[in-house]
């Protein structure tokens, strides 16, 4: 009966409103845990949302469907790389664009709690070789583990404790030590040297770092589609760097203050043979 409610309500533009301004996060998520949500898509996609940060990333995913437009640029995608998993959307997404649970690839996130989510929802799709890691990317000096800051909503864990510029966090970062990941070693020693279809990351300011730190990755990568988190990483430390790399096309997917969604390919983009500036601006993330 409860599941049953926790489901209705789910679908009410109103209630997601209400939460918003009565601030009552903590007691929605307690809520969720208890009585999670499973949604099932027309595609036969099926979704667990367990936490109320996962609530708004399957409204973003599968209702915005704000990576929707890197898949179609991206082409036939049979190998994938989620780097910044969280619960695990995104690759789920992929089973609903593309209606094939057959793909290939790694799903990573320095946060232990979110990738119990990810296998969960891994799982229930059939998506069996897609494998979850648990680490960070990008820091250099050899250290086996360094610190990253678990945040009360698990969208703001990161690297870094600095929150977004005019914007007041009213929670609390627990600080853990998490194992370092080179994913490049990780995909060679998975898959060989396979081509990764398409690569996305959000990182929470880690992806300048990880442009430098692990090289090998995106030299095996045709396409990339990536957040760039302004407030943590400046331009110069991404763009030049990727142009490097072999990056020569780009459209910005969204836009907004503090981030950008950025998609990047190899090979020219089907009616377009050249090198483009950024367009196709569509939303605000």
């Amino acid at each position: 009966m409860a599941s049953t409610f926790v489901q209705w309500i789910d679908r009410q533009a109103w209630f997601h409103t209400l939460i918003r301004v009565l601030g009552v996060r903590p007691a929605a998520s307690l809520f969720l845990r208890l009585f999670p949500v499973s949604r099932t898509f027309s595609s036969g996609t099926r979704v667990r949302v367990a936490d109320l940060e996962a609530f708004f990333l399957r409204d973003e995913i599968f209702e915005r469907e704000t990576y929707r437009r890197a898949l179609v640029l991206a082409g036939d995608v049979k190998t994938v790389v989620d780097i910044g998993c969280n619960v695990g959307f995104f690759c789920c997404y992929l089973r609903h664009y593309f209606q094939r649970t057959d793909f290939q690839g790694l799903c990573i996130d320095a946060n232990s709690e979110v990738l119990k989510q990810t296998r969960h929802n891994l799982a229930v799709n059939g998506l069996s070789g897609i494998r979850s890691y648990h680490g960070l990317v990008g820091p250099r000096g050899g250290e086996a583990t360094q610190d990253f800051y678990v945040y009360a909503s698990h969208l703001g864990s990161s690297q870094f404790v600095k929150p977004e510029s005019g914007r007041a966090l009213k929670g609390k970062w627990k600080k853990v030590a998490v194992p370092v990941l080179k994913v490049s070693e990780i995909w060679q020693k998975e898959y060989g040297t396979r081509e990764i279809d398409l690569l996305k990351i959000d990182i929470e300011g880690s992806e300048g770092a990880l442009l430098t730190a692990d090289s090998a990755l995106f030299r095996q990568t045709k396409s990339l589609v990536v957040e760039w988190h302004k407030w943590l990483v400046e331009e110069a430390e991404l763009l030049p760097v990727l142009h490097q790399l072999g990056f020569i096309h780009r459209e910005l997917l969204e836009t907004g203050k503090t981030a950008d969604l950025w998609f990047f390919s190899r090979s020219p983009i089907r009616g377009n043979p050249h090198s483009a500036p950024l367009i196709g601006v569509s939303g605000e993330s």
